[in-house]
């Protein structure tokens, strides 16, 4: 049960940063170059850190399930 609600929280999370990334979109390309990059690559580190977050909350919610 655990490890279902750490899945659905992270697709979650994913799901609004992608709808929130497609949203800014138009800004990006408006903006100057520079600031564009910075934008992009800070959106994609902010991904990465969700990533490996959520593998630890699934691997919580998996040793959660065999403590309950």
């Amino acid at each position: 049960m655990f490890t279902v609600g750490a899945v659905l929280l992270i697709f979650l999370i994913l799901w609004y940063g992608s709808r929130a990334n497609e949203q800014d979109r138009p800004e990006y390309d408006r903006a100057p170059n520079d600031t564009r990059m910075l934008a992009l690559h800070s959106r994609q580190d902010i991904k990465l850190v969700v990533f490996l977050l959520g593998g630890i909350i699934v691997m919580l919610g998996i040793i959660a399930d065999r403590i309950k």
